[in-house]
């Protein structure tokens, strides 16, 4: 009697744990509507968590609908399944930012491009997923990829701590982690040959290429020896980095590579240094004056937009042209107004004469 007695609760005990976590995750209410019902539906939604599952056709004017009646309903915590929606097939890059209340989102099935700028903003966005439907993307652990899984397309902003890139994986597409300073190491899973971590920063796998550092990463990144390119928007929107070291081994800057660096004070850039990308400092706005070596070949255009680099001190000032003109520099130091000016050659890439 007694043995039948501890079974029962032991049988209870099971129960309620597992109706617990079923009852958790069904914590939310669900919603079905269709496109052109959506926005008035999220403006009427009560506090708590809901989610709202959207059918039917849509366009990028019912999605900007339903972008600010999410910003205009802050009481409402909304996971949103796009899935089954039709007719978008590029996401704007408006498309969902500000939305600090969107918890979770399934992508359309027949969406084919997502810029990560669209979910700037987007700070409680901790999922965001791709049903087996979608023809051109996968997810997994709340994780954007292409469908074949091996490219990293976008991670939520609300991801945390230490991210661990798939076996899979062979690239991270530029901006991936643009909108995630909660990240703060990388890792890799058992049988990945296309990377290598070193201090949870990413690198390929013979550490000559620097691919991205998390965005939450803080203070001064010493770019180890032998890295040879900093890769595209690598270091791009990391908001609390003051300086960065680069090694005597570094010979290209790519795109973006530093833009919105709003702390970095200074970087310190080898002689060896030949080409540095389009845009690669704009919107640095904590930089001072910078040097730039007399081995350098390429600077693309707006290299330093809407940064406060104060001048530019070319170490070797000769034989510059842009287009079909030849840029003439009566300093080699070049002051703030010429860099940010519009119209000027500093819109343009320019390039050393051989």
């Amino acid at each position: 009697m007694r043995r039948f007695v501890l079974v029962r609760w032991f049988a209870m005990l099971v129960f309620f744990v597992f109706a617990g976590a079923v009852s958790a995750q069904d914590a939310a209410t669900r919603h079905e509507v269709f496109s052109y019902e959506a926005a008035a539906l999220v403006r009427q939604l009560d506090e708590g968590a809901h989610r709202v599952v959207v059918s039917g056709a849509m366009n990028a004017g019912l999605l900007g609908g339903l972008r600010d009646a999410l910003r205009e309903n802050p009481r409402a915590a909304v996971a949103l399944d796009l899935s089954a929606v039709s007719g978008l097939f590029e996401l704007p890059k408006d498309a969902l930012n500000g939305c600090a209340n969107l918890t979770a989102l399934v992508v359309p099935d027949g969406l084919a491009r997502v810029p990560w700028e669209c979910f700037s903003g987007c700070n409680a966005l901790a999922s965001l997923e791709a049903t087996e439907e979608s023809a051109y993307f996968s997810s997994a652990r709340g994780i954007l990829y292409d469908k074949a899984g091996t490219e990293l397309v976008i991670c939520p902003p609300a991801q945390d701590g230490t991210v661990e890139i798939p076996s899979a994986v062979s690239s991270v597409r530029a901006g991936a982690f643009a909108n995630c300073p909660g990240v703060t190491d990388f890792a890799l899973e058992a049988g990945n040959e296309a990377f290598s971590v070193r201090e949870g920063i990413l690198y390929s796998t013979d550490a000559t290429r620097l691919v991205q550092v998390p965005a939450g990463r803080a203070g001064q990144v010493a770019v180890p020896d032998g890295v040879e390119v900093v890769a595209d928007g690598s270091f791009a929107y990391c908001a609390r980095v003051t300086a960065v070291v680069l090694p005597a081994s570094v010979r290209t800057i790519e795109k973006g590579a530093f833009s919105h660096c709003v702390a970095l004070e200074s970087v310190a850039v080898p002689a060896e240094l030949v080409s540095i990308g389009k845009q690669s400092f704009s919107g640095c706005t904590a930089l001072g004056e910078m040097t730039l070596p007399a081995g350098l070949a390429y600077l693309g255009s707006r290299s330093f937009f809407k940064s406060s680099v104060t001048a530019v001190a070319f170490e070797d000032a000769d034989g510059w042209t842009f287009g079909k003109g030849r840029l003439a520099l009566d300093n080699p130091r070049v002051n703030a107004e010429q860099l940010t000016h519009p119209g000027q050659y500093w819109f343009l890439d320019i390039y050393k004469e051989k």
